[in-house]
């Protein structure tokens, strides 16, 4: 048996002041429709990390975020679905920004976007409202950052 291919996703957490961006899952995604969410996607194969937290905060909002700005570690977790053996492993980064952006170019994955407070965001309809490495699980983790 040949070892497993691992797959790393990303989820990047925009912070802004007190606020959260979050984005809204599009009505007729397969997976998690009308959920809310922190961006996320893959990294590519031979992509080094930290493009791949620029390149999905610009596919998935048109936010350019400047390499200078360094991402902060806010957690990692892994999971194998159903009875698949490949291993896959999420890290979840931060990102603080010094201005809120004006405009914001969602993708198609998704419909609506919005700037929560933690309070606010915890009476979403949020991706893994019970899992520890859900959507809230990670804004908790974030905010014991007090930056």
């Amino acid at each position: 048996m040949k070892d497993p291919i691992h797959i790393v996703s990303i989820n990047v957490i925009l912070k802004y002041q007190n606020q959260y961006l979050l984005l809204q899952r599009n009505r007729n995604d397969n997976i998690f429709p009308c959920k809310w969410q922190n961006l996320g996607g893959k990294v590519e194969i031979g992509e080094r990390l930290e493009e791949s937290l620029i390149r999905e905060c610009y596919e998935e909002t048109k936010i350019k975020i400047h390499k200078n700005l360094h991402p902060i570690f806010i957690m990692s977790y892994s999971w194998t679905k159903d009875h698949d053996p490949m291993t896959r492993m999420g890290i979840v980064f931060m990102f603080k920004l010094s201005t809120k952006p004006k405009r914001i170019g969602l993708s198609n994955e998704h419909e609506n976007y919005g700037w929560f407070t933690y309070s606010q965001a915890k009476k979403l309809e949020t991706i893994g409202i019970e899992s520890p490495t859900g959507t809230l699980k990670q804004l908790e983790k974030a905010e014991k950052f007090k930056i």
